[in-house]
């Protein structure tokens, strides 16, 4: 028995949090490196909790962006 589908639900091939969410990553880490190098002035805490975490998430967007790109040419 085969299961007809409808029209996708997305004009992309893929769900749009596929799409975004390496974006959003890149944008929440630079505002958060940017809060942890604020933190590291002369007048701040003095705690790179933020700088660190907000890197990481830099760093991780970038890598699921070249990973989703992968994954799509492959049909994945």
């Amino acid at each position: 028995m085969t299961r007809e589908t409808g029209p996708s639900r997305y004009k992309w091939r893929y769900g749009p949090l596929r799409l975004a969410m390496p974006w959003l990553a890149v944008a929440v880490g630079i505002g958060m490196a940017v809060k942890g190098g604020l933190a590291l002035a002369p007048s701040g805490s003095g705690d790179p909790a933020f700088l660190y975490m907000g890197l990481g998430l830099v760093v991780l967007g970038i890598v699921a962006f070249f990973v989703y790109r992968w994954m799509a040419r492959r049909g994945l």
